[in-house]
């Protein structure tokens, strides 16, 4: 391994996602769903990591880290526990927690749906609702009144494509649909509308309070695809899934432009509705043509016998090569600054992440030399947390949460990233040290 330098331009951090970490919220449609015990063992959100309680430590232990920047979410249950009814707790705690963060010298990016909601949205069906656009425009409202004299960078939708593949077609997220591929599509127009209008109403309402410096984007999960094989069938199954899961987002999310099946031409008008692009990255994906005439996009399988130091725990292929493939594609076709904003490993025995960290800086370190835009590295997670329907057994921290005392404790792949978030850089001692 070599020393790496990376960019003073570029901003290190950690994200997370409310649902994941926060606990105490029962208006949540996650909450609900671990009540009928769709969570792995029967887990509950209702705990998580207690962050709610304890985002004053939390935001101490990112001080002690060094962390620049950090991606947090807004629980829109939380803001609006019941439909048109807003809380002005939830709007306090949400305030202090962004003031804190600035204070302590950390530049928030906010995310405004990352997977969870209301579960009275839920319950007049959610994103498949003809009104869904407008609810949520109504709480991105509300937010970004509330803070928006403090958030400059907002995300709007977390993995629309993720969303609606376990919503609808994987039955893993509420309300757990089976190859719904009508509510599916159905999901995703609703999606990009959503993420449409959010992106004009939050630099209408932040210009009008005088701050033109803002920027809005959102985070698309983008899978490295590679054929098993060179059969036609394969390499059809290939470009739908590469259209159905990455192009029709970026369609409609970037240039507003809705193409088949979602729709056609451009509902409000040819632009650019992104101010940066964030890419969350985790794995290589095989697509193998599908015997389900129901999966019309093929199937995505792990590449078999890997030897263990290949696979997280998870038994996802580590392949940092796809990291560089997916941005470079992206940066090529859209010019946009990019935001690696997921990129984490779940390694309960913290014996592979510091390896995983420098591999892929060490692809962000390449992608800036060869011209692409990268602004910012949010390392997935800060904390260990529930990785929704999976439960509290994947451990993706930085810092080590023990569930039975809440207790945290920063793992030495933390101190790893906190001395890259502070130096800039992988020296030969720290190469010795951690690798």
């Amino acid at each position: 391994m070599k020393e790496l330098i990376l960019p003073k331009k570029i901003l290190l951090g950690c994200a997370t996602a409310a649902t994941q970490i926060e606990g105490g919220d029962k208006n949540s449609n996650w909450y609900h769903w671990s009540q009928k015990g769709k969570i792995a063992n029967n887990e509950s959100s209702i705990v998580a990591a207690d962050h709610y309680n304890r985002y004053v430590e939390d935001i101490n232990l990112m001080k002690e880290m060094n962390l620049e920047v950090y991606r947090m979410s807004i629980e829109w249950s939380r803001i609006e526990p019941k439909e048109g009814t807003w809380s002005q707790e939830g709007i306090l705690h949400y305030q202090d927690e962004i003031k804190k963060l600035i204070k302590a010298g950390i530049k928030p990016l906010v995310t405004l749906h990352h997977f969870s909601h209301p579960q009275w949205f839920e319950e007049i069906g959610a994103w498949t609702n003809r009104d869904s656009v407008n609810y949520f425009k109504r709480f991105v409202k509300k937010v970004v009144e509330t803070i928006g004299d403090y958030v400059s960078e907002y995300c709007t939708i977390n993995e629309p494509n993720v969303f609606v593949t376990d919503t609808y077609m994987d039955g893993k997220y509420p309300p757990g649909h089976n190859d719904d591929i009508v509510s599916y599509f159905k999901a995703a127009k609703n999606l990009i509308l959503a993420h449409l209008h959010a992106y004009q109403l939050i630099h209408k309402i932040r210009k009008k309070i005088g701050y033109d410096n803002t920027m809005v984007g959102f985070a698309h999960h983008l899978a490295y695809f590679e054929c098993k094989n060179s059969n036609p069938l394969t390499k059809l199954s290939k470009r739908l899934m590469d259209y159905s899961f990455h192009g029709l987002f970026f369609n409609g999310m970037v240039n507003g432009h809705l193409t088949f099946p979602v729709g056609f031409g451009y509902p409000i008008g040819k632009g650019i509705y992104c101010d940066f692009i964030g890419v969350n990255y985790y794995s290589r994906h095989i697509i193998h043509p599908s015997k389900n005439p129901a999966m019309l996009f093929g199937e995505v399988k792990v590449e078999e016998d890997l030897p263990d130091f290949r696979v997280n725990d998870l038994g996802w292929e580590l392949y940092p090569q796809g990291l560089y493939q997916v941005v470079k594609k992206t940066y090529d076709k859209y010019k946009l600054p990019i935001f690696i904003t997921e990129n984490g490993i779940p390694d309960a025995k913290d014996i592979k992440r510091s390896k995983f960290i420098y591999d892929h800086l060490a692809k962000i370190c390449k992608l800036i030399s060869d011209g692409v835009d990268v602004r910012r590295y949010y390392h997935w997670s800060l904390l260990d947390n529930l990785e929704w329907n999976d439960g509290y057994g994947p451990r993706f921290g930085l810092i080590e949460v023990d569930y039975d005392t809440l207790e945290r404790n920063i793992r030495k792949s933390g101190v790893f990233y906190s001395k890259i978030c502070k130096e800039k850089r992988v020296t030969k001692n720290m190469i010795e040290t951690y690798l």
